[in-house]
């Protein structure tokens, strides 16, 4: 696995923890919209984090390469 996918499953799985944690808390006392916006922005945040740190892995192994061609 890549650095940039450990990180991913990471995030992703503290945002679980913190759904189940919390959310439920939140569903319970009627704030759903609170629930769903919260969600979304957990799931878009580590969508962009995602895709953020797979280009920079990229970029650094092409320096890499270019490093090595020298």
């Amino acid at each position: 696995m890549k650095k940039y996918q450990i990180i991913t499953c990471l995030l992703a799985l503290y945002a679980i923890f913190m759904t189940f944690y919390f959310g439920l808390d939140l569903l319970k006392e009627g704030q759903n919209l609170r629930f769903w916006i919260t969600l979304i922005a957990e799931i878009t945040v580590i969508t962009l984090a995602y895709f953020a740190l797979k280009k920079r892995d990229y970029y650094r192994d092409q320096r890499k390469k270019e490093m090595r061609d020298l």
